[in-house]
């Protein structure tokens, strides 16, 4: 009894410690998923570079900066056309999410 309890446990506290970034597929179990922001376009503006930003995590542990304001930066990017967003995570135990920004 006390280790089906302490798996329960277990199971409650790792269940979703890493969920990461925007994705139009929920799930413990995402490999590779990419979504844009099509709501975030501006056909006045070429998409000419391309800016990343990542931010990943294991377990109760994540790091790194995955913002616009991040991915804009890294890209030189000061006006932007479209935003993108790659997402990978593994039962909720490793995770990353990507922002990618193209813009002028």
């Amino acid at each position: 009894m006390k280790k089906l309890l302490g798996l329960a446990a277990l199971a409650m506290v790792a269940s979703g410690c890493v969920m990461v970034g925007p994705s139009n597929a929920k799930s413990a179990f995402t490999l590779d998923v990419s979504s844009p922001d099509m709501a975030f376009v501006d056909n006045s503006v070429q998409p000419l570079k391309k800016g990343t930003a990542t931010s990943s995590g294991i377990i109760c542990f994540v790091e790194g900066d995955a913002s616009l304001k991040a991915a804009m930066e890294n890209g030189g990017i000061t006006k932007v056309h479209h935003v993108d967003y790659k997402v990978k995570n593994i039962l909720g135990i490793v995770g990353s999410v990507t922002t990618i920004v193209w813009g002028e």
